[in-house]
């Protein structure tokens, strides 16, 4: 004879799990207007061996079908904590170009043969539109608090949580890079990718205000971690999200699309004169630079 199932058991053990709450990320995800997955994986570039992080969700805007377009990726973990999670908050420093962490992949990113400095991040204007640059705090370390025992630490956070996600975005930058392609003369054509790494937070998180020395809880930090390997070496900021928050950040979320939308749309024409222009410099450097080797020869 069969046994029959608890329904009751089965779901006190999903609830225990922490797939619920993934469903739940997702699900505001797709309120939000994007598309939302579960479980997206990727091969790991020191390992080469599959990994996974627990969502994924896009937004696209084509500008002209097939030539222009910006495209908008999330990829996120959740993770249930019943110990605080505690970020250590300090001031942004005002000259550092935090900008320059946003993870961007583009059919050209900068156009150096026609001026210094002169990239996607300032003709878009990065540091106006992007949320992450609003924030006036930035935390570069964190810690679990058990409460019960009156101690700190790690844990296994940093590499169950950063570390795929860092690997994530990099795999999928590198992925997206190789078919955004190079600025066609012949074909012009000009694509942009953001990608925004998340961690939704189904507990208590906490600020640690080294200026007040003062614990406050809170509903979204930023956390910037640098990774190196053999392999990969990046700098990411992160936003920490708590779950009770989520709608309201992606309310901010989708305000940050939006911009980066009205920034393409008004620009992507300058852009693509920027492609043209920068590839002419570029070819015409290459010519003098034959002729005065051909003139030494």
């Amino acid at each position: 004879m069969e046994e029959s199932i608890d329904k009751n058991v089965i779901k006190k053990a999903i609830q225990m799990s922490g797939y619920l709450e993934e469903q739940k990320a997702i699900n505001e995800f797709e309120k939000a207007g994007f598309f939302a997955g579960a479980n997206f994986t990727f091969e790991d570039q020191d390992e080469h061996k599959s990994r996974e992080v627990d969502f994924i969700a896009t937004k696209y805007t084509d500008f002209t079908f097939g030539k222009t377009g910006l495209y908008f990726y999330v990829y996120g973990e959740v993770k249930m904590k019943s110990d605080p999670l505690v970020f250590f908050e300090r001031k942004t420093q005002e000259r550092e170009p935090l900008e320059y962490y946003i993870p961007v992949v583009a059919t050209q990113q900068d156009f150096a043969n026609l001026g210094t400095g002169l990239d996607i991040q300032r003709i878009l204007k990065f540091k106006n539109i992007h949320h992450q640059m609003k924030h006036k705090l930035v935390s570069t370390q964190f810690c679990v608090v058990d409460q019960r025992k009156v101690k700190a630490e790690h844990k296994d956070l940093y590499e169950s949580l950063f570390v795929p996600l860092l690997k994530c975005i990099d795999s999928e930058m590198q992925s997206i890079g190789r078919y955004t392609g190079f600025f066609d003369p012949l074909q012009q054509t000009y694509f942009l990718n953001i990608f925004q790494p998340i961690i939704v937070i189904s507990g208590t998180l906490c600020s640690y205000d080294v200026y007040k020395d003062d614990i406050i809880e809170k509903d979204y930090i930023i956390y910037r971690r640098h990774y190196s390997s053999s392999t990969v070496k990046r700098t990411l900021l992160i936003d920490i999200v708590s779950m009770k928050y989520l709608p309201q950040y992606l309310s901010e979320l989708n305000k940050t699309y939006e911009a980066f939308e009205n920034a393409m749309s008004e620009n992507v024409n300058k852009l693509l004169d920027y492609c043209s222009k920068d590839r002419e410099a570029q070819d015409l450097k290459v010519k003098e630079i034959a002729k005065r080797q051909g003139n030494k020869a």
